[in-house]
């Protein structure tokens, strides 16, 4: 049996999921460090460092699920479609 290759926009949105998740973890961790080293300035650009990464995440999530309904039809019917009818409702 022949394993089925994952789509390039799949394995981008992976991707993009993992480097989000270490720039939330470093940030995190580079706030401790601060703390820890009694720093007493202002710590607004680790928040936007993060607030991007995660922004430019839910844009990307988007688009992709998005392109994932266009894709998930049958001749151009979807699922929803399809099941407007009154074989379908209870």
């Amino acid at each position: 049996m022949k394993k089925k290759k994952m789509s390039f926009s799949k394995v981008l949105l992976l991707l993009e999921s993992a480097i989000v998740l270490y720039t939330t973890y470093q940030g995190f961790a580079l706030a401790r460090l601060t703390v820890a080293a009694e720093f007493m300035g202002t710590l607004p650009w680790i928040a936007t460092m993060v607030t991007a990464a995660w922004g430019a995440y839910g844009t990307s999530a988007a688009c992709y699920y998005a392109k994932a309904k266009a894709e998930n039809t049958c001749g151009g019917v979807t699922y929803e479609t399809a099941c407007r009818g009154i074989d379908c409702e209870e």
